[in-house]
């Protein structure tokens, strides 16, 4: 279980690193253009749900639920999958 707890843990800090930089990036626009509102509305939903599965991880460590644990490493991969494809489609490119 400690394991299971551990990569969980590394897994959402690795999103709030993808999150991090998704909001520097927003905040280095030009001021006078706008945000992109792609990259703004992609900042919001990563970051509403890197909070609700950091609410689901650390509810599950406390209870000790390997389920719970599962479930929150589960939803803290999703994102960080679709950075890592991003990033091999835009190397072949």
């Amino acid at each position: 279980m400690r394991k299971l707890r551990a990569a969980a843990w590394a897994v959402l800090l690795l999103d709030l690193v993808v999150l991090g930089q998704l909001a520097f990036g927003l905040l280095m626009q030009p001021s006078g253009s706008g945000a992109d509102p792609a990259l703004r509305g992609l900042t919001v939903m990563l970051g509403s749900g890197l909070l609700a599965t950091l609410f689901l991880l650390v509810v599950s460590s406390w209870l000790r639920s390997v389920a719970g644990l599962w479930v929150s490493l589960g939803c803290a991969a999703v994102p960080l999958l679709w950075t890592v494809d991003a990033i091999f489609e835009n190397m072949w490119q």
